[in-house]
């Protein structure tokens, strides 16, 4: 296989490889504390209102460093305030919407739910 072949391959698969870890890699799970941030979040990326936006970003970083925040869900949210912050507000609304309905209940919320039912 000549030089050119192998670099076209090479960057081929890392594409590839690079967009499988992307696509199956989904939203992170929030704690059931965090999921009322991403509400927040929604309403303020779907209004487009910045002063609600950075309130939602000052919460985050404050519940990260109080260690209320994973990791993965610090990063999540970055990347949508970041994105509304670039002023792509549809995109940034697209990702808070799937990070939203990624979201399972837990098992305490089903309960609290069917205790509620009976």
């Amino acid at each position: 296989m000549t030089t050119k072949k192998s670099e076209v391959l090479v960057t081929w698969l890392a594409t590839v490889t690079l967009a499988l870890l992307v696509v199956g890699c989904g939203p992170p799970q929030a704690a059931p504390q965090n999921q009322q941030l991403i509400a927040s979040l929604r309403t303020a990326i779907s209004a487009r209102n910045s002063q609600w936006l950075e309130k939602n970003a000052e919460v985050l970083e404050k519940r990260y460093a109080e260690g209320k925040v994973s990791d993965a869900e610090l990063e999540a949210f970055q990347a949508i305030i970041n994105r509304a912050r670039a002023g792509k507000w549809e995109q940034a609304e697209q990702e808070v919407l799937a990070f939203q309905k990624a979201q399972r209940p837990t098992q305490e919320q089903i309960d609290r739910v069917t205790k509620g039912a009976r």
